[in-house]
């Protein structure tokens, strides 16, 4: 039974798989813009998405800049 140790070996290791990443677009005024949903967020809405560990990038729309430090508190990060 050579195959059996190396497919228990295979069923044991975790499934990570790495969420997609949510590209939200930030307006001025700190608004923030989910093109996914076509919908606005409140920061409530944001910290839940985070808290379901979805990863997000946000990005300022006039300038291109990755904010996404500014915006995600570093206790959710």
């Amino acid at each position: 039974m050579v195959g059996d140790g190396r497919r228990r070996a295979f069923e044991m290791m975790p499934n990570k798989k790495s969420s997609p990443i949510r590209h939200l677009r930030r307006y001025g005024g700190c608004r923030l813009y989910d093109p996914e949903t076509r919908a606005y967020l409140a920061p409530e809405d944001l910290h839940r998405l985070i808290r379901r560990g979805v990863r997000v990038s946000v990005r300022e729309v006039d300038t291109g800049q990755d904010v996404t430090d500014e915006v995600v508190p570093p206790d959710l990060q």
